[in-house]
């Protein structure tokens, strides 16, 4: 039975309900974007908690209340705050006549098909001007011109399977990370998407996908996730085999060749005279590594280590008793050791141990921008 457009606008309308401030849903769902989220009994933080939910279990949103989504929970009505819930599925409308399903978010993607105008689709996630959809049991892809449907653009941004690998033969390839500060590697290719770890500056990444924004990379120890590819050299050829901190020791070895030169304050010149930040500015700068120059703000670069995870190439830093948090930075060399630029009573670039009484007073923090 044919059903009129104002009709079907009619039942459009009609699904979307409208109290006070609360908006219904007909039947989209999501799920918690970290671990043990509270679910609560009322839209606010006050509110008793009734339970947890955990990351990857699918849950009926109800409606949207402020800031709070209201779920399905164990055969109760309850809320959860949208800064740890995602919607993953929404239910659509196409609201117009033969609007074509591409297989890649582009007017120059394939077509899978056409839908009419009222059809109901699936809306799993967005890429740019498209929303991706269930279509076929696989993903596709339709203009967001052609779609109607309450909260869309809540839906998480993705990339896209179909235009990853545009321009690239992921074959022979590796990627190194760029950012000096480290990479966060998410589990979708969305800067809202749960952080999984951050790589390192340096960390050498398999390539599994690459697209125009983001890179999906898998790590050494079997990672899978997106990363920006703004900050991700992918290199031709095969990985540099790297046995655990061994190029932290190539930058040990190098550093050893200036021991001896002296402590010169604003120095960074590894033969006539260095300071401490300049000491580890000038070594880390052969090796391709851009760093602060001052060691108060050199600490902003990296990752953070621990102590006791320390290696060869990592940074160390101390406060000596100057003005702020930080003044003063050498290079752990490894067996307890690290290599530094004093003018104290060793002056000059020279080894101390880390567990000596003055290194071990005024030992700070350390930060990884090597591997």
């Amino acid at each position: 039975m044919m059903i009129s457009k104002a009709l079907k606008q009619i039942c459009i309308t009609t699904s979307i309900l409208m109290v006070g401030s609360t908006v219904a849903f007909a039947a989209d769902s999501g799920q918690a974007t970290g671990s043990a989220v509270n679910v609560r009994k009322e839209a606010n933080t006050e509110a008793d908690v009734v339970g947890k939910i955990s990351k990857g279990s699918e849950y009926i949103v109800l409606a949207k209340d402020g800031d709070w989504y209201q779920i399905s929970f164990e055969g109760d009505d309850a809320f959860v705050s949208a800064d740890y819930f995602e919607l993953t599925k929404i239910e659509a409308v196409v609201t117009g006549n033969s609007v074509n399903v591409r297989k890649a978010p582009s007017a120059s993607g394939d077509s899978l098909g056409k839908l009419s105008d009222g059809d109901a689709v699936v809306v799993t996630g967005q890429s740019g001007d498209w929303y991706r959809i269930s279509y076929s049991g696989s993903n596709a892809y339709v203009s967001k011109d052609y779609v109607t449907g309450n909260l869309l653009t809540k839906v998480t941004a993705v990339a896209s399977e179909a235009v990853e690998n545009a321009g690239q033969d992921i074959e022979n390839t590796f990627g190194v990370i760029t950012a000096s500060t480290g990479l966060k590697l998410r589990k979708e290719a969305s800067t809202i998407s749960t952080v999984l770890t951050v790589l390192p500056y340096g960390t050498e990444v398999n390539i599994d996908r690459v697209g125009q924004e983001w890179v999906r990379i898998i790590t050494d120890d079997g990672q899978k996730g997106y990363v920006s590819a703004e900050f991700l050299s992918i290199r031709n050829g095969e990985r540099t085999s790297r046995s655990n901190g061994s190029k932290g020791a190539e930058v040990v070895s190098y550093a050893k060749q200036f021991i001896g030169t002296p402590y010169v304050w604003g120095g960074t010149n590894l033969t006539k005279g260095v300071d401490c930040s300049g000491f580890v500015y000038a070594v880390m700068k052969n090796f391709g590594v851009t760093l602060n120059r001052s060691s108060y703000s050199m600490v902003s670069n990296g990752v953070e280590v621990s102590k006791s995870q320390l290696q060869a190439g990592d940074l160390v830093f101390f406060n000596a008793g100057g003005n702020s948090r930080i003044s003063h930075v050498g290079i752990y060399m490894g067996d307890g050791n690290y290599i530094h630029s004093t003018d104290g009573a060793a002056y000059g670039v020279t080894v101390t141990a880390l567990n000596s009484g003055y290194s071990a007073n005024t030992y700070v923090t350390a930060r990884r921008v090597v591997r």
